[in-house]
């Protein structure tokens, strides 16, 4: 075992090396960006080739075409090595060399503009700056001490570097409000086929609750996919991984609050508008390797019941992060193992030591996947499935995979809940290239079979169906959309029609007249309930993306939500008292 202080010293070359040199404050780098990086520029820019940007105005323009599809992507934590800030850095469509193996400089967005999609960054990196992981995490949900979200500023020409606050909109509460408003400012007129979040780290809890609150608007940008990228969730101590040196406490901290909101919103998307996660690992950061695999844990279930079934489930929890296992149940998950990072950053031996270039690979490969077929299965599944079905284009979820294929391997693993199904690569794993990438289904179709899933199973042989936007069912939906309003009055009307119809039967001369009146005046009637009733619809705002544990620990003004006090017992709420500290000092 290494001592504290070798380890911290490992986590700080790993985190540096590759970028010790780097200084993107020249003249032409700081052009791109407007104001960047000293003045705040929190906003959606767009991309085109060569890694060309332009900031979104709300209109069309060279690099943004409003009827067409779009993805937006959503970075992570910005504050290792110093800062990326007093660098001038930002993350764009080329490839950094302490990401990206053989010197870097990738164009990771081509296949997607040659496909005629928009490609936007949202950029909250001077918020994302802070010494340490959770701080900047906290920034995503709320304004901890009530008097403006700080953020981190950058005098190229003096070299002074300081930590400003934010005040300006009151309506913007956390970053998540900030990024809502920014999608609707500059995709205020989108009419394109679908929209895609993809979020890095903690940018994938960023691009869950981004989605959400839009969701709430019906907005016409809203996602119908979300792909989040080794997705992190703070909790203890970091172990001087993501900064946080000091003594670290959750008595006042984050908990699990982030990661279980999270999960609840990932799930309600599913439920009321079918929108499809996709979960991507590559790092230790935000997995543990457990004793038993999907398979064991499903067959376990089928020997032994679900009781002992949940007392072996996998419970990971890295001091560096913590892993929402609910969030893999809820979506697909892919492990990638990116061997090649030996050879990115740092010439030592070990995981450890590539950790950072680990958590970070998951981003690109995923960005280039969009332009290849997705990886194949081994062994080769033997069961027979149509063309367009999952199992036949989409043995294994990437970047390329249509919604409806990826909604097939939702649905079968929502069929075999509460176990997991995930898919582990097995060869390519060496190779920055995914042409020879091959991964393994847990469970297999075979295993499925065997554990008695075959009704799982038969959904991913399907050919797969795709919802095309805006027609999912909802009461916007209904109203404005003619075909679907009119196809709802004639069902009613056939209802009534029928309804009349029987009960007119019901009083022909040879039923006799006083039937109904020795019914209702039976003492022994048992009135019957429709196994079709619903619950009061929500009410409008941010409360119904909530589930129901969570009932009066929010308040809603519009579409935005103010926390009001803690949540017990699901979620502990975190104190955001003025004044109140996070971290105990040394």
């Amino acid at each position: 075992m290494w001592g504290s202080g070798r380890f911290a010293q490992l986590c700080v070359i790993v985190l540096t090396l590759g970028a010790a040199q780097e200084n993107f404050c020249s003249q032409p780098s700081l052009s791109r960006f407007d104001g960047f990086p000293k003045q705040l520029d929190a906003a959606i820019y767009w991309f085109g080739p060569e890694d060309q940007t332009e900031k979104a105005t709300g209109s069309a323009s060279k690099f943004y075409d409003p009827s067409r599809p779009t993805m937006l992507y959503f970075h992570g934590w910005t504050g290792q090595g110093g800062g990326w800030t007093s660098k001038c850095k930002r993350l764009t469509t080329r490839c950094h060399p302490d990401i990206c193996p053989n010197g870097g400089g990738q164009l990771l967005v081509n296949s997607w503009l040659e496909e005629g999609w928009n490609v936007g960054f949202f950029y909250w990196d001077q918020f994302s700056d802070e010494e340490c992981a959770r701080d900047a995490e906290q920034k995503l949900w709320f304004d901890r001490g009530g008097d403006g979200i700080r953020w981190k500023s950058f005098d190229p020409a003096t070299g002074r570097t300081e930590y400003r606050t934010y005040q300006e909109n009151l309506d913007e509460l956390s970053v998540s409000d900030m990024c809502a408003n920014s999608v609707k400012m500059a995709m205020g007129s989108f009419k394109g086929s679908q929209v895609r979040f993809v979020g890095h780290s903690l940018g994938a809890q960023l691009a869950v609750r981004c989605a959400s609150l839009l969701h709430v608007e019906d907005h016409a940008a809203a996602p119908q996919r979300l792909a989040l990228l080794e997705p992190y969730f703070s909790k203890h101590s970091h172990m001087y991984f993501f900064g946080c040196h000091a003594e670290v406490t959750t008595d006042e901290g984050m908990g699990d609050f982030a990661a279980k909101l999270t999960v609840q919103f990932v799930q309600h998307l599913w439920k009321s508008k079918k929108v499809v996660t996709e979960v991507y690992k590559s790092s230790q950061l935000t997995e543990e390797t457990g004793e038993e695999s999907p398979y064991s844990e499903l067959k376990n279930l089928v020997e032994n019941g679900a009781v002992g079934g949940v007392e072996k489930a996998l419970v990971g929890n890295l001091a560096s992060g913590m892993r929402a296992e609910d969030l893999e149940r809820s979506g697909t998950m892919v492990k990638y193992n990116p061997d090649w990072c030996e050879g990115v950053g740092s010439s030592t031996m070990g995981d450890v030591e590539h950790v950072a270039c680990r958590h970070c690979a998951v981003m690109p490969m995923y960005l280039l996947g969009f332009g290849r077929a997705p990886p194949a299965l081994r062994p080769p599944p033997t069961e027979r499935s149509e063309p367009g079905s999952a199992l036949s284009s989409c043995m294994t979820p990437s970047a390329s995979c249509t919604d409806g294929q990826l909604r097939q391997w939702v649905q079968r693993q929502l069929d075999m809940a509460p176990t997991r199904q995930s898919w582990l690569q097995i060869a390519g794993r060496r190779t920055f290239d995914e042409v020879d990438d091959a991964f393994q289904l847990d469970p297999s179709i075979e295993q499925g079979f065997q554990l008695g899933l075959r009704s799982a199973n038969s959904l991913v042989q399907k050919t797969a169906l795709e919802l095309p936007k805006g027609q999912e069912f909802s009461l916007h939906a209904l109203l404005t959309t003619p075909w679907m309003l009119l196809s709802v009055v004639g069902f009613v009307f056939t209802v009534v029609a029928a309804a009349i119809f029987v009960k007119h039967c019901q009083r022909w001369p040879w039923q006799g007249d006083d039937s109904d009146d020795e019914l209702s005046q039976s003492p022994n009637t048992t009135r019957r309930v429709s196994m079709y009733s619903r619950e009061p619809e929500p009410s409008p705002g941010y409360d119904p993306l909530l589930a129901s544990q969570m009932g009066s620990s929010f308040s809603s003004t519009g579409s935005r939500t103010v926390l009001v006090q803690p949540m017990p017992p699901l979620l502990p709420l975190p104190a955001v008292a003025g004044g109140q500290l996070y971290r105990k000092p040394l």
